[in-house]
């Protein structure tokens, strides 16, 4: 699979102009490489369906490996709570609470190896407990995830995989959004995106 896909990278990777950038080339090449190959496996007739079982193991392992103590004590809000926020969900709320604390720990431990710059993870107001959202600046891995969505593979990355083992482990059904932004232009002529949005909506008691 390396082989096949090699030539576009080594493209990039010369055209780079500093080691951080050659770097970042490299990991997305053998990210990008790996989970082709892995969905190429996964889509065959004898396994299908599988990607989803292999993100929701991708993501445990993530959290065994990065925070298998953390708790919802890890999770700081950007907002204020207010007594109302959650009316409206029949879901377990604490459940929730520590999934976004081993999130937050797992994020951390992510940035802390080079893989994103500043992430934010959300609970809007407005939503009264329906949404959350998890915003990441600097996301290195997102060249491998736009590519591979271009093409039609259906394994996402990291993060998504993240949170669906975690809602998923926590009793909560969603559905998910993907959003890759650039936070510095809306010109599609100047498009180059750097942040990953995620946005988890409709929650609900599986």
């Amino acid at each position: 699979m390396k082989k096949l896909v090699a030539s576009s990278f080594e493209r990039r990777e010369q055209s780079a102009t500093t080691l951080e950038e050659k770097k970042r080339v490299q990991f997305n090449f053998e990210l990008y490489a790996t989970l082709r190959a892995i969905t190429n496996y996964l889509n065959d007739d004898k396994n299908r369906g599988s990607i989803k079982n292999f993100q929701i193991k991708w993501g445990q392992g993530l959290v065994q490996m990065y925070a298998p103590l953390a708790t919802r004590d890890d999770y700081k809000s950007p907002f204020p709570q207010r007594d109302d926020e959650y009316q409206d969900y029949d879901y377990d709320k604490n459940k929730l609470l520590d999934a976004l604390g081993k999130l937050t720990a797992v994020l951390a431990q992510l940035k802390e190896g080079g893989w994103m710059g500043y992430y934010e993870i959300s609970i809007p107001y407005d939503d009264y407990g329906s949404v959350v959202t998890v915003a990441i600046d600097d996301y290195v891995p997102i060249g491998t995830e736009i590519l591979l969505s271009e093409q039609g593979y259906k394994c996402e990355g990291p993060i998504q995989a993240l949170v669906k083992y975690l809602l998923d482990a926590s009793g909560i059904n969603f559905a998910l959004d993907t959003f890759y932004i650039d936070p510095s232009t809306t010109r599609q002529t100047d498009y180059n995106p750097t942040q990953l949005l995620l946005s988890m909506n409709n929650l609900r008691a599986i």
